[in-house]
């Protein structure tokens, strides 16, 4: 059975749709991460297991070289269009 994508030096993995706790899984926990509101609040995610990812750059499958990342999230019980 294959292993979770990570963004290992290799390809970005596609974590849109998953949750904030798995997507830092996925990114090794060592790459840069900036979180942006995909409510256009302004919020600031105080605890990650409460926030789902929305959107991600680079996109997935992108050739990845530990460069900042950005995912639009969410908290988990909103819908990723709202706010649109």
């Amino acid at each position: 059975m294959a292993g979770p994508a990570r963004a290992d030096g290799g390809t970005m993995p596609d974590v849109s749709g998953k949750g904030l706790v798995a997507a830092y899984q996925a990114l090794n926990y060592d790459n840069t991460v900036h979180l942006k509101d995909g409510r256009g609040a302004g919020r600031h995610v105080l605890w990650p297991g409460s926030w789902k990812v929305c959107n991600q750059y680079p996109k997935a499958g992108t050739p990845f070289s530990h460069r900042p990342i950005t995912l639009t999230v969410v908290k988990a019980r909103e819908s990723c269009d709202a706010g649109r």
